[in-house]
């Protein structure tokens, strides 16, 4: 569909008796376009047409729980479907499946905050160093983030007990 002005352009040059070849060069529009509009008269509209169904059309709702459930990628996901019975071409799994992450990717979450002082989380690990002779030793790891300020205190025990516990001697 042309542009109004472009419309507009294409009376006033006609007027001025430009040929149809003339128009479409200065527009840089194609002559059958400047005849199409020349002949009918009539402002430029669109017409919305109806989609039409796709072969993918039944697994949609699959598609998306997959999705839901995991990151999949849609070669994965068109495996599936063709296993079940999709005869349609992998295109249309790759378009069906960027547009629903693309949609998923969107959605905004609201960021937890505590008050200072309320919440803390604590973890605990076991880390491999290797030592200059090439040796290697388990240190574990005691780590609490406090909730609002996401600041870290981290501790290093020499000893941990087989209950899960530390034992209170620290480095």
């Amino acid at each position: 569909m042309i542009a109004m002005e472009v419309f507009m352009d294409i009376f006033s040059l006609r007027k001025q008796g430009f040929s149809m070849r003339a128009i479409a060069l200065k527009l840089g529009i194609h002559r059958n376009t400047v005849k199409k509009h020349l002949e009918s008269s009539m402002l430029p509209s669109y017409n919305k047409t109806r989609r039409k169904s796709s072969k993918l059309d039944p697994y949609r709702q699959l598609v998306q729980d997959l999705l839901n459930e995991d990151d999949y990628k849609a070669t994965w996901i068109y495996d599936r479907l063709r296993n079940i019975g999709f005869t349609g071409c992998y295109e249309t799994v790759k378009k069906c499946v960027r547009r629903l992450k693309e949609q998923n990717t969107r959605l905004a979450y609201i960021r937890f905050e505590t008050e200072p002082g309320l919440q803390a989380q604590v973890d605990f690990g076991d880390f491999q160093v290797r030592e200059q002779d090439g040796s290697s030793t388990t240190i574990s790891a005691f780590v609490l983030v406090l909730g609002f300020s996401r600041g870290m205190y981290p501790k290093f025990p020499v000893h941990c007990n087989e209950a899960g516990g530390f034992t209170a001697n620290f480095w």
